[in-house]
């Protein structure tokens, strides 16, 4: 029988996953960049994650050790685009592809041991209300109501400018990525270590930080948007079994998120154009 809530409650690992990607790359793109290598450091931190956990017997320390591997990809995003000036496209895919290889190296080193993860539904709870909830009330608050979050739009409409009102661009830019490196190292920690009950998997998050990238832009940028978008597409997920119940193809159904992702963009970047709105206008400003 199909049950609302039990389906809801069922998306809630796959929506504090994908929202708590999402809102970092949106600080880093309020400010102006943006940051193509989700996809790798997701990977990279939760076969990190994995690593720790296993290593150290507690997912506490899984958790340690996804935000390290996030915070070094997102290190490597800051040094290579703010401070030696490079394509942040060609940074962000080459990113990518090292969060990929080295998450596999580490898989390599994991062996297939399962890691120690969070079993209390209490303490899983804890990632969807901080994820789905406290985090983008904390973000609307800066965003918008706080000297720092003028400044941080600021930088990502017009740098110039903003270097003209004496703001600190270079600085708002280095901890708007570094903010997104630990968002993205805890969801790669949670995703290992909570709906997939520290099973490390090769392949297994790949797609999720391509999602969080269009979840930002469907979004419009703003955390109450990203959160109803992560809602919305973690359900499609959540449904695929009842579609393949249904007689789907199994192939079509797990492509079900995919496809209402590209969908949605085309759909919202045509809403977008017709009714003016933009994204931060220094984001694709090199």
């Amino acid at each position: 029988m199909f049950d609302p809530l039990q389906l809801l409650y069922q998306s809630l690992p796959w929506a504090t996953t994908l929202s708590l990607i999402a809102l970092g790359e949106m600080m880093l793109e309020r400010s102006g960049l943006v940051n193509l290598g989700l996809e790798g450091m997701l990977y990279f931190s939760a076969s990190l994650a994995s690593l720790f956990s296993l290593y150290y017997g507690s997912p506490y320390y899984g958790i340690v050790g996804g935000i390290l591997g996030g915070v070094l990809l997102a290190t490597i995003y800051v040094v290579a685009v703010i401070f030696l000036k490079a394509d942040q496209i060609v940074v962000g895919l080459t990113i990518v592809f090292l969060g990929i290889g080295v998450g596999d190296l580490v898989g390599n080193i994991i062996g297939g041991l399962l890691a120690p993860s969070f079993t209390r539904v209490s303490t899983r709870l804890v990632f969807p209300f901080f994820s789905l909830l406290l985090v983008p009330i904390l973000l609307y608050y800066i965003l918008y109501h706080s000297w720092y979050g003028y400044a941080i739009r600021a930088v990502g409409e017009d740098i110039h400018k903003s270097y003209t009102l004496g703001i600190p661009v270079t600085k708002i830019r280095v901890l708007m990525a570094l903010l997104g490196g630990i968002f993205s190292g805890i969801a790669g920690s949670y995703f290992i270590l909570g709906p997939l009950a520290g099973r490390w998997t090769a392949g297994r998050t790949l797609g999720w930080g391509w999602i969080a990238l269009g979840i930002v832009i469907l979004g419009y940028w703003h955390p109450l948007g990203i959160v109803i978008a992560s809602v919305i597409l973690s359900l499609l997920y959540t449904y695929r079994p009842l579609l393949q119940a249904w007689g789907v193809p199994a192939a079509f159904s797990d492509a079900v998120p995919y496809i209402a992702v590209i969908l949605s963009l085309i759909g919202v970047s045509w809403l977008y154009n017709k009714l003016g709105v933009k994204p931060p206008a220094a984001v694709w400003v090199r």
